[in-house]
């Protein structure tokens, strides 16, 4: 298995559990896991950490997914890559056409958090960031 060594990852993700287990995934693969459980604490922790790359939940109370999408685009210095990780079925969220600002689209119950963890990897070197692998 490969490790990636400080590659900063914001999952967000309002169901526990489920933010557990990928967060577990992510640390054990190497990865600076940050996590937000709603789309408020997304926003800081997105300016404060300024993770390398954004897991995204669409469904959550209050601000939701695309709502955290929109400012996380509005910071222009700056690309950060976005998968959109739900259960919401691809055609619920082409209806929003934001499909363009976004990197990946997973549905939860269809990826294992490995497979997650290696999508995200894919990603960050799609948009040419070191992740540093180790064996």
């Amino acid at each position: 298995m490969k490790i990636t060594k400080g590659v900063k990852v914001l999952i967000v993700e309002d169901d526990k559990n489920i933010c557990e287990m990928y967060a577990i995934t992510f640390m054990r693969r190497g990865f600076t896991v940050y996590t937000a459980s709603d789309g408020r604490s997304a926003i800081q922790k997105f300016q404060n950490k300024k993770p390398d790359i954004v897991l995204l939940d669409i469904m959550m109370p209050q601000v939701d997914g695309y709502q955290v999408l929109n400012e996380i685009r509005k910071d222009t210095k700056f690309y950060t890559p976005v998968i959109m990780l739900t259960n919401l079925d691809a055609n619920d969220f082409t209806r929003e056409s934001q499909l363009e600002n976004i990197d990946a689209y997973l549905i939860k119950s269809n990826h294992s958090p490995r497979e997650v963890v290696d999508r995200t990897m894919d990603v960050l070197k799609k948009n040419n960031i070191d992740v540093g692998e180790l064996e």
